[in-house]
C-alpha cells in the first residue's frame, strides 16, 4: 500500500505547481503539467470554456495577464482510485493588489497518470455566490471548518 500512497501524493505536487505556476504568470510551466491529448477541457470562473491545449493556453494566458492572481486552498476534498484522481477545492483567488478583495471559488480538478506522472485532463471553476461565500468565511472564522 505504500506505493498507491506515494503516487498518489505526486497528484498533489502537480496541483501544488499548478498554484505556483499560475502565481508566477509561467504559461509554458502551467501547459506543461497538462496531459498531452486534444480533449482536455477547462471551464473557468469567469465562465470561459476552454477545449484543447491551444485554447487552454490561449486563454489562461490572457486570463493571468489581464488580472494576475495566486491561488489559496482553503477546503480541499479528494477522491482517488488507481490512476485518477479528482479534487474538489474551495479556493480564494487573490488579486496582486493585497487591498482587493480575493474572489470565492469552486474548482475540480480532474488528474490522471499518465507514464509515471500525474497530469491534469480537466478544470471546472466556479465563483462562488455572495452569500454563500460569506456563509463559508464565517464559518471558517468561527473554527467549524468548512462542511459543517
Amino acid at each position: 500500500m505504500p506505493r498507491f500512497a506515494h503516487i498518489f501524493e505526486a497528484a498533489a505536487d502537480t496541483l501544488n505547481a499548478y498554484y505556483q505556476a499560475v502565481a508566477e504568470v509561467n504559461i509554458d510551466s502551467l501547459m506543461g503539467l497538462w496531459i498531452d491529448e486534444e480533449f482536455v477541457s477547462c471551464i473557468s470562473a469567469d465562465g470561459s470554456h476552454l477545449h484543447g491545449l491551444s485554447s487552454i493556453r490561449t486563454g489562461l494566458a490572457a486570463q493571468l495577464e489581464a488580472a494576475p492572481v495566486s491561488i489559496e486552498p482553503l477546503d480541499i476534498r479528494v477522491y482517488d482510485s488507481l490512476g485518477t484522481v479528482v479534487y474538489a477545492i474551495v479556493e480564494a483567488h487573490r488579486p496582486v493588489d493585497p487591498a482587493a478583495i480575493p474572489t470565492m471559488v469552486f474548482t475540480t480538478y480532474v488528474m490522471v497518470h499518465e507514464r509515471g506522472e500525474w497530469r491534469i485532463a480537466h478544470i471546472h471553476a466556479s465563483r462562488m455566490p455572495d452569500e454563500a461565500a460569506a456563509q463559508f468565511s464565517a464559518k471558517l472564522r468561527h473554527g467549524q471548518g468548512a462542511l459543517h
